[in-house]
C-alpha cells in the first residue's frame, strides 16, 4: 500500500498536548515536583537476550561488549559472562557496590522524549479532558499516588492522566466505619464487599417510560485514604465481576447480588482490562512490602475459582520493587510493565513467554492488549518509541514500527487495528499515527480541532492501553472533541478514515458532552453525560450525525452517576456498567455514598 505522507506541521506557537490525549496539557509543574535532568547518553552496546521477567537494560560502562550476545536466563538471575555493568541513568544511590543487572530504573517520567528529529508538527490546543465529575477528582487520587511513591523512598516519581482540579476535592476520613466484620475495609486490610441497606431506596421504584432498569447498585466499603485504588471490572456473562480491596466480587445482573466472591491474601493492586474467551484474567495483588504489587493470581470467572497463585520473579533491586505495575491481556497472555522490568506470561498457567531482548540503555515503555498484545520500548540514545506486535504463544514479533526520531509512545488508543499517540518529550511535537504490518497506514488529520479521550492516571506511565473516550473499527477511528467549555457547551465525535487519516464526519454538538464507549459497524456508541436534570444515557451515532438515544439512565440515578470517584465505563450488550476505579475515602452516610458500582439494562 502506498503510504499517504504525514500532515503539514502545525503552527509553531501552538500550545503542548496534555498527558492523556491529543489536547492541550496540563502544567506537570502544578501537580507534581520537577522532573531531573536526564544524563547524556552513552554510546550504544550490543543485544543481549533478556528473561521474560526483565528489567530494562540500562546503559553500559567501559570494557566494550562481547562480539557475540550471550543469552541470559527465561526468569531472571545473574548476568550471562561477558554482559557490561549497568550505569544507572538517574541519579538513584546504589546499595550494592556491585549491581545486579537486573536491578535498574525506568527511563524519565514522561519517557524520555528529546527535541523531535523529524516533527509531525505541534498537535492542536485543547481544554481539559472529558470525563465530567471523573476529572474534578484528580488531585485526591494524585494526591495518593505521591503518598506512594514517598513511602517507596523514590525521591523521582512520574504521574500521567488526566488532568483536571476539584476546588472541593472529596476529604479522606480520620478513621473508617467498621464492616459488618468489624474491620475498616482500609488499605492494610478489612471487608471488602458493600455494606448492607444502601437499596433502601430503590431507583427503579419510581422508574418512567422508556428508562432503563437499574441492574446492580452497590456501594463500597469505607477506605482509611482517599483515593484507594480498586482496580479491575469485566463483564461475563451475567455477572458483572469487581475487585474490591482483597476480594473479587461477581454481581448478577438478574438480581443485583453477590453470586461468589474470591479472597486473596491482600489487596488487589493491578488488574488489566480485558478477559480471556473462556473467562480467564489475571491479576496483581500486593506483597509482604507496602504499595508493592508483587504477586500474581489466575480468577477463572466463569466458575468463581482462584487458579494459581505465585510471585512475580524477583531479579534484585529496584526490578523487584513493581512500583507502578501496570497490566495488560491478550489472548492467553498477560504483559506488565512496572518501575524496573518487566514480562509476559501465559494466563492458563502463569509459565512466562520470552519476549525480545533490548540493547543496554533500553527499556520496556509498557504494553497495551485487547485483540492484539503491542509492546513500546525506546533506548536513551535516540530516545525513540518502537512498538512491536507480538505473538501471544510465543513472545516474538509479528511486526515491528521503529517509530520518528524523538516521539515516544504516550498512549495506544488501539491494538488492532493499531493506532497510537506519539508525543514528544517538550510536548510541541505529535501525531495520532494508524499503523499496520509494521508501517504507517496514516496519520490523523487533527487540524485546529481539540481531542480529549480520557485516559485516567496511570503510575510511571506504563498503562499505554488505559484510554476510554476512543473508539475503533478496522476502518474507522472515533475521537470526542473538547476545551474548556465542553463540560458546560457539549461536543462532538469525530470519525476518521484510518486508510487516509482524513475526517469522515462529524456528530451534532451535544450537550452534555459525549464520550465514546465502542464501535460496531458504521455507528459508535457513546455515554451521554447527566445534565442538571436529566441522568446519562448511552447513544448511538451514524454518519448522519444525529445521537439516538438506545439506553436511558433512570433519573433517579442522576446524583449516583455523579458520585463515581474514578470511573470506568463498559457498555457490553445492552447493559451499561459505570464502576469506580478508586473509592474517595468518603464518610458521608445516604445511598449514593462512596459508590463503587452501577449496572443499567433494558427491562
Amino acid at each position: 500500500m502506498v503510504q499517504p505522507p504525514p500532515p503539514p506541521p502545525m503552527p509553531p506557537n501552538q500550545p503542548p498536548t496534555p498527558e492523556d490525549g491529543t489536547g492541550a496539557p496540563q502544567d506537570p509543574a502544578a501537580k507534581a515536583p520537577q522532573q531531573p535532568q536526564q544524563p547524556p547518553a552513552p554510546p550504544p552496546a550490543q543485544a543481549t537476550t533478556q528473561p521474560s521477567f526483565q528489567p530494562p537494560a540500562v546503559p553500559p560502562v567501559p570494557p566494550s561488549p562481547p562480539s557475540a550476545p550471550p543469552a541470559q536466563p527465561a526468569w531472571g538471575g545473574p548476568a550471562a559472562p561477558g554482559s557490561p555493568s549497568p550505569a544507572a541513568p538517574y541519579p538513584y544511590p546504589s546499595a550494592n557496590p556491585n549491581p545486579n543487572p537486573y536491578a535498574q530504573q525506568q527511563p524519565g517520567p514522561y519517557g524520555a522524549y528529546p527535541p523531535p528529529g523529524q516533527p509531525f508538527g505541534a498537535p492542536p490546543p485543547a481544554g481539559p479532558p472529558a470525563g465530567g465529575a471523573d476529572k474534578k477528582r484528580t488531585a485526591v487520587i494524585i494526591g495518593a499516588a505521591v503518598a506512594v511513591l514517598l513511602a517507596a523512598g523514590g525521591g523521582v516519581w512520574a504521574l500521567t492522566g488526566s488532568g483536571g482540579d476539584d476546588p472541593h476535592p472529596p476529604k479522606a476520613s480520620g478513621s473508617a466505619s467498621p464492616g459488618k466484620n468489624g474491620s475498616t475495609g482500609g488499605d492494610s486490610g478489612g471487608t471488602a464487599g458493600p455494606r448492607d441497606g444502601e437499596d433502601d431506596d430503590d431507583p427503579n421504584s419510581g422508574r418512567q417510560d422508556g428508562e432503563a432498569k437499574v441492574l446492580i447498585n452497590q456501594n463500597g466499603p469505607q477506605v482509611e485514604q482517599a483515593g484507594s485504588a480498586v482496580p479491575g471490572v469485566w463483564a461475563f456473562g451475567d455477572y458483572v465481576v469487581k475487585t474490591v480491596q482483597e476480594k473479587v466480587i461477581a454481581y448478577s445482573t438478574s438480581d443485583g447480588k453477590e453470586k461468589w466472591s474470591i479472597a486473596l491474601p491482600k489487596r488487589v493492586c493491578a488488574a488489566p482490562a480485558d478477559v480471556t474467551d473462556d473467562g480467564k484474567v489475571v491479576v496483581a495483588y500486593d506483597g509482604d512490602t507496602k504499595d508493592s504489587c508483587a504477586n500474581y493470581a489466575m480468577l477463572d470467572l466463569k466458575e468463581g475459582k482462584k487458579g494459581w497463585d505465585k510471585p512475580i520473579p524477583k531479579s534484585g533491586g529496584f526490578a523487584e520493587s513493581f512500583i507502578g505495575l501496570d497490566m495488560a491481556l491478550s489472548g492467553n497472555a498477560v504483559g506488565a510493565a512496572w518501575f524496573g522490568g518487566s514480562g509476559m506470561l501465559r494466563v492458563s498457567d502463569g509459565e512466562p513467554i520470552s519476549t525480545p531482548g533490548l540493547e543496554a540503555g533500553c527499556s520496556v515503555d509498557g504494553f497495551a492488549g485487547g485483540k492484539a498484545m503491542l509492546r513500546s520500548w525506546q533506548c536513551v540514545d535516540d530516545e525513540t518509541s518502537h512498538i512491536e506486535k507480538l505473538d501471544t504463544s510465543t513472545g516474538k514479533p509479528v511486526w515491528t514500527y521503529d517509530g520518528r526520531k524523538g516521539l515516544g509512545t504516550r498512549k495506544i488508543y488501539s491494538s488492532e487495528p493499531a493506532v497510537v499517540f506519539l508525543l514528544s518529550r517538550d510536548k510541541k511535537s505529535g501525531a495520532v499515527v494508524a499503523l499496520k504490518d509494521g508501517k504507517e497506514r496514516s496519520v490523523i488529520d487533527q487540524g485546529k480541532e481539540t481531542y480529549t479521550p480520557t485516559c485516567g492516571l496511570s503510575i510511571m506511565g506504563h498503562d499505554l492501553g488505559g484510554c476510554q473516550g476512543v473508539a475503533a473499527t478496522d476502518s474507522t477511528l472515533y475521537l470526542p472533541t473538547g476545551g474548556e467549555d465542553s463540560y458546560s457547551a457539549g461536543n462532538e465525535i469525530h470519525a476518521f478514515d484510518l486508510d487516509t487519516g482524513k475526517r469522515k464526519w462529524a456528530s451534532k454538538r451535544t450537550k452534555p458532552q459525549l464520550m465514546p464507549l465502542r464501535a460496531e459497524g458504521d455507528k459508535v456508541f457513546a455515554y451521554q453525560e447527566p445534565s442538571y436534570d436529566k441522568a446519562g444515557a448511552v447513544v448511538s451515532i451514524g454518519p448522519d450525525g444525529e445521537p439516538k438515544v438506545v439506553l436511558q439512565a433512570p433519573k433517579a440515578t442522576m446524583k449516583a452517576e455523579d458520585m463515581f470517584f474514578s470511573a470506568r465505563y463498559l457498555y457490553e450488550g445492552d447493559r451499561l456498567i459505570i464502576a469506580n476505579t478508586r473509592l474517595s475515602g468518603s464518610s458521608s452516610e445516604g445511598p449514593d455514598a462512596n459508590k463503587l458500582l452501577l449496572a443499567f439494562g433494558k427491562g
